[in-house]
């Protein structure tokens, strides 16, 4: 029905004559009439041949929420924006067609037309087209099993501008990252590319370090977490330079045994339980047991603090908790299997302590016999001591 119309039906600027198009555009019933004026000066914007007002005038009549709904119109004005190279119009034709094709799967045309359009738009600047665009490849590679369409999205979603940043509250930067993680994750699922996983854990990490909040990146916490816990390396920092590894080793790190988070429970820095007043991170009663890793810059309780959000309505109302995270440190230096040992009464607080845990930078590995192995850490992260979170 949908491409039908789209081949078949002919534009407003192929028909004969200004009577032949007001004909056509009596015939949009109105059935809100609080919009009466508002749709009539859509008509006659489209009488001028205004692109914007065929695209608002189509959306009218694709959703039916002010006019009886008339898909065959509402496409055929759509079209004719699109024409005109009316970014928003073929955003909006294109949109409709992939939803268009969840329902008709088999229907290739609906894919190439609804591809075409993305296309025009993302020429035309709109950026939200890249990301729609994407995940119309990804769905239709995954319907087909055709990862080459997947890979398609991948790179579509890597030319996006700006998707490396990080700390970037501009939500289609954000949704691109989060899209490149997913697809990035679904590829490694089908085809077990270990280079997939750690592109997966690459995008999530970049988006869990912006300044988004709590509850919006709730879903991508989950999927790091999944991705961390497939048991394959995953280091994806550069390698530490030896006075990088030095100066590391010389600073306290936090967290490198006995208690939780390491030393004696309270005290420490602001933020986590750790080491005696005085000797933040120092090593508990129990000492470390077995090999330790070291985290690179020498001080785990001070990123700690310096990462996790803690929200200002929980703030204001004095809430405070406490959470145990444990993670292993594997063999090349990378945070995998980040697990909550100990929750807070408080949801926001154990999903953000996860958060902060998995992104770490990739630490020093510990060594036995002058060899990098695996090795076992805990972050007791306490929200509510002063000074702490951002």
């Amino acid at each position: 029905m949908v491409m039908s119309v789209l081949l078949a039906i002919p534009t407003f600027a192929q028909k004969a004559n200004t009577d032949s198009i007001q004909a056509q555009l009596d015939k949009i019933e109105i059935t809100n009439q609080g919009m009466k004026q508002a749709i009539e000066n859509y008509k006659k914007g489209v009488i001028k041949g205004e692109p914007e007002s065929m695209n608002l005038l189509g959306m009218e009549c694709l959703s039916g929420q002010y006019v009886k709904k008339n898909v065959e119109m509402g496409l055929t004005l759509l079209e004719d924006a699109a024409n005109l190279n009316y970014s928003e119009a073929q955003y909006n034709l294109a949109n409709y067609l992939y939803l268009a094709w969840f329902s008709k799967p088999n229907n290739d045309a609906l894919f190439s037309q609804g591809i075409r359009w993305f296309k025009k738009a993302v020429k035309n600047g709109d950026t939200r087209s890249i990301v729609m665009m994407a995940r119309f490849y990804n769905d239709y590679g995954k319907y087909k099993k055709e990862p080459s369409y997947i890979n398609g999205g991948i790179q579509i979603l890597e030319s996006y501008p700006k998707v490396a940043d990080v700390n970037n509250k501009d939500e289609q930067v954000l949704n691109a990252q989060a899209w490149l993680g997913n697809l990035c994750l679904g590829k490694w699922r089908y085809d077990n590319d270990t280079t997939a996983l750690l592109n997966a854990k690459k995008w999530y990490r970049t988006l869990l370090k912006s300044n988004l909040h709590f509850p919006n990146y709730v879903p991508y916490i989950d999927s790091l977490q999944t991705v961390l816990s497939m048991g394959v390396p995953m280091r994806i920092d550069p390698e530490p330079t030896e006075q990088e590894i030095e100066n590391s080793k010389q600073q306290p790190t936090g967290g490198r045994g006995g208690f939780p988070g390491g030393g004696f429970p309270g005290g420490g820095m602001p933020g986590m339980g750790g080491g005696a007043p005085g000797a933040p991170g120092a090593p508990g009663p129990q000492g470390p047991v077995g090999p330790q890793a070291t985290f690179l810059g020498g001080n785990m309780q001070q990123f700690v603090r310096s990462n996790t959000y803690y929200p200002e309505n929980l703030q204001s109302q004095k809430m405070t908790g406490r959470v145990t995270v444990s993670f292993s440190v594997e063999a090349d230096g990378s945070v995998t299997n980040p697990v909550i040992t100990s929750e807070a009464d408080i949801h926001i607080m154990n999903k953000e302590a996860l958060r902060t845990v998995m992104i770490m930078p990739d630490w020093i590995p510990a060594e036995q016999d002058g060899k990098p192995v695996k090795a076992q850490h805990t972050a007791n992260i306490a929200f509510g001591n002063p000074g702490f979170g951002r």
